[in-house]
């Protein structure tokens, strides 16, 4: 009888009738929800970051971009979810609160080295789900939850390996970068029967610990280079004023051969500004394959409720104690493009990695779903109305905003799942006469999924918070004095 009870929890195919908890119910399948980006001010730009170099900002996807950081730089933020989910028989919500990580990022070398470490998020999982299910002598309550996720540490070094010239943002310039990651965390699940009391069935508790604890490595590269260097640009725009001044005088020649008064006219507006160049930059991308180290704990026994509620355990049907295994992590591939000026930034870049290519053999563990080539598309834009002057809290704000579509990781019910965002924000300058810190506070709207197949239309929106810290502008951190 415990074995045929075990029977009905292991598989844990069908989809259960209601979810409580603050998680996603999709976190229960394969490692969990994918984190996604590292800071507020990537994830307000549809996280996008291949191919960005944020003077005051780490974007940890693309090592090559370190050595542009501009000074001593410290991130840390949180993200506020409020979700909802939709089926054809329930509809329910939950929220919760996650921490985005901390990064640190420090140049050195005259501009030529950029070292950067922190801990960031991989996966999280947060659920607690029931079904009722008709067996003989009444209903049965089968409840499953889970917790936990996996985490990484990193540190990293990008370099500068070639350069035109010397002039900051001009010229060509091509970088590399590698980081070392060290990926940690146990995903916890647990799946438990209760059973209507003289049918002669026993409670029934299957509960997984999965740990791992490994180091992986992954690398950049970014080239960047005028588009339109300043010397075209500002050509360009002599000419086009030229262009402007003779027409302002051709329809000045007009109105007064017409007789009107001069007073009346208005002018042809003249552009401002002498001219700017328009820069590109391309990065590339690659989270190499690892094997992990993994090991996994299994307890499944039968069990007795107490007149206080208290479950107290009957027989072992199966214990497998800390067996240890390998994760086999497939490769990661990222291209992106970024079209820049003083006032404005376009990017957009492309990310993939074969999950179907995972792999687990660890003793006792068994992935809830099947993997699919995860892919995702991405594009953002930030918006700085002053350019490169300092400008005050509103003008020298960076306004960002981006869109994502991803193809999920996971397979559930024989479906592929899809998820759509779109994300919007701005980051404040704090104290910006003597430092280079700044407030970010933004919000992403998304949606995965659909009520298709027996699934779950998940609905979110995430509001994300974030600070960045730099030190005062006149302290050179990391640099040596000359004159002690």
């Amino acid at each position: 009888m415990i074995a045929a009870c075990l029977l009905v929890l292991l598989p844990a195919k069908a989809w259960p009738q209601g979810q409580q908890g603050s998680g996603s119910p999709y976190s229960a399948f394969g490692f969990g929800d994918l984190a996604g980006t590292s800071q507020a001010s990537q994830a307000m730009m549809g996280g996008t970051g291949i191919a960005l170099a944020d003077p005051f900002g780490v974007s940890r996807i693309n090592p090559a971009s370190y050595p542009f950081l501009g000074h001593t730089t410290f991130e840390m933020g949180v993200t506020v979810r409020n979700l909802s989910y939709t089926s054809d028989a329930i509809s329910t919500s939950g929220h919760n609160t996650r921490l985005q990580g901390l990064s640190l990022g420090v140049p050195f070398g005259k501009g030529k080295w950029g070292l950067a470490l922190g801990v960031h998020p991989v996966t999280t999982v947060s659920y607690k789900i029931t079904d009722v299910v008709a067996v003989e002598g009444g209903d049965a309550s089968l409840v499953y939850s889970g917790n936990g996720g996996l985490d990484r540490v990193y540190i990293g070094l990008g370099r500068v390996i070639w350069q035109g010239n010397d002039t900051v943002n001009r010229g060509g310039k091509l970088s590399v970068g590698a980081n070392l990651d060290y990926l940690f965390g146990k995903v916890e699940g647990s799946r438990k029967a209760y059973y209507p009391s003289g049918g002669g069935y026993y409670n029934t508790s299957v509960a997984n610990t999965f740990v791992v604890r490994s180091p992986m490595a992954s690398a950049g590269l970014q080239y960047a280079a005028d588009l339109v260097d300043p010397a075209t640009a500002r050509m360009r725009m002599r000419a086009r004023k030229a262009r402007l001044q003779e027409r302002d005088a051709r329809e000045e020649m007009d109105w007064l051969n017409a007789g009107r008064d001069p007073k009346e006219r208005k002018p042809v507006k003249l552009p401002k500004g002498e001219g700017e160049a328009l820069r590109f930059r391309i990065g590339l991308c690659a989270e190499l394959p690892a094997s992990l180290a993994a090991r996994n704990t299994l307890v499944a026994n039968s069990f007795l409720i107490g007149s206080t509620g208290v479950e107290f355990p009957r027989d072992t049907a199966q214990f497998i104690d800390g067996v240890k295994g390998q994760l086999n992590m497939p490769a990661m591939f990222g291209f992106g493009i970024a079209l820049s000026q003083s006032h404005w930034t376009f990017t957009a870049e492309h990310r993939r990695r074969d999950w179907s290519q995972l792999s687990v053999d660890v003793e006792g563990y068994t992935m809830h779903s099947e993997l699919s080539g995860g892919a995702s598309y991405a594009m953002g834009a930030t918006y700085r109305p002053s350019g490169d002057a300092r400008g005050n809290f509103f003008s020298g704000a960076n306004y960002r905003m981006g869109a994502r579509y991803a193809n999920d990781y996971l397979v559930v019910n024989g479906s592929a799942l899809d998820q759509m965002a779109v994300s919007f924000g701005a980051s404040f300058p704090v104290m910006g006469t003597t430092t280079r810190s700044r407030l970010n506070i933004g919000a992403e709207l998304g949606r995965r999924g659909d009520t298709s197949n027996g699934l779950l239309l998940e609905r979110y929106a995430d509001i994300f918070i974030g600070i960045t810290i730099t030190p005062d502008l006149r302290e050179r951190w990391f640099k040596k004095k000359r004159i002690d």
